[in-house]
């Protein structure tokens, strides 16, 4: 056995019992302070007898005559409130509390001097096991894209902020973009103005996407949209641009197939001023799937683009009408 332990026992109680003693001396220092408990006064003793006759009145007669009113009669106080008896003394109880404080220290000390302090691992016994950190789940940075008005006024500026963005493919994602014949945007008093759009789409694999419009308009003298409105002689209008990104933007996928609907704020760019709102709306839905075996995994696509009741056919060109599918 290591002498080392009980002289360190031996050493800790040299130090504990002189903090004992000098509570236990307190204690006895406050019960001498406060002496014994006063005895109770000892009772009066009776008063002897008067004399048999009778209270001589003559004093009372001088003072007040017949006839004189007397002083008023003495109105009875409140009786006094009873005394409190103190409470014992807290002092007594105090040194008690520490001596039982510092017996209990010196117990705690003499077990840890003796036990050698705390418990330690036993020899040759493998360490505790610890649960090893749970893997982070994987997960797909979302873009940020900024919100798009859904009805903005026209010149409204903060149009064009999504035009040179994207959204991340990831595991299967995909993209695809369509080039499409022309449809009636607006009816006129004479003529229509029509547009032929073209559209852009990329989808991640969480589902967010971002799809961007282009739709170059023209105002023409008769009732549909021709296929070539220079040749048929229409007047350029100008050219609208949208951006939509999810969830204004709903995407619904069918195995290689998209379908996409939602409403875009059109905006316009003017020579040498940003970007602004033009304030028209176009409720679309676009259709776009593949139209052709893949190379590399990009085919041709196909698909249209509804405004109401007008519709618009993607033009049989593979090579302005394309879709990839990653994975």
């Amino acid at each position: 056995m290591d002498s080392a332990v009980p002289l360190a026992a031996w050493v800790v109680l040299g130090a504990a019992l002189p903090a004992l003693g000098a509570v236990v001396a307190g204690l006895l220092l406050t019960r001498r302070r406060g002496g014994p408990a006063p005895a109770p006064a000892p009772p009066a003793p009776a008063r002897s007898p008067g004399p048999r006759w009778a209270v001589d009145d003559l004093p009372g007669f001088l003072e007040a005559p017949p006839g004189i009113p007397g002083p008023p009669p003495r109105v009875a106080g409140p009786p006094p409130a009873p005394l409190v008896p103190a409470g014992p003394d807290p002092a007594p109880r105090t040194v008690a509390g520490l001596a039982a404080a510092a017996l209990a220290l010196v117990a705690v000390l003499a077990g840890l001097a003796l036990g050698g302090g705390a418990p330690e691992q036993a020899a040759g016994a493998p360490p505790a096991a610890t649960a090893p950190p749970a893997p982070a789940a994987p997960t797909t940075a979302r873009p940020d894209l900024p919100p798009v008005p859904g009805d903005p006024l026209p010149g409204e500026r903060g149009a064009g902020l999504l035009a040179a963005r994207s959204v991340p493919l990831g595991r299967d994602g995909a993209t695809a973009r369509l080039a499409l014949g022309g449809l009636v945007l607006e009816q006129r008093a004479v003529g229509v103005t029509v547009g032929y759009p073209s559209v852009s789409v990329s989808v991640g694999t969480d589902g967010t996407a971002l799809a961007h419009v282009r739709l170059p308009t023209w105002n023409c003298l008769g009732t549909t949209a021709p296929a070539d409105p220079r040749a048929a002689g229409c007047s350029p209008a100008g050219t609208e641009y949208a951006d939509l990104p999810s969830p204004a933007l709903r995407v619904t996928r069918d195995g290689d197939a998209l379908r996409l609907t939602g409403r875009f704020p059109t905006y316009a760019r003017p020579s040498g001023t940003p970007p602004a709102y033009t304030g028209r709306v176009y409720e679309l839905t676009v259709t776009v799937a593949p139209d052709g075996p893949a190379v590399d995994g990009e085919a041709p696509a196909g698909g249209a683009l509804f405004l109401g009741t007008e519709r618009a056919e993607a033009l049989p060109d593979p090579l302005l009408s394309r879709i990839r599918v990653a994975g």
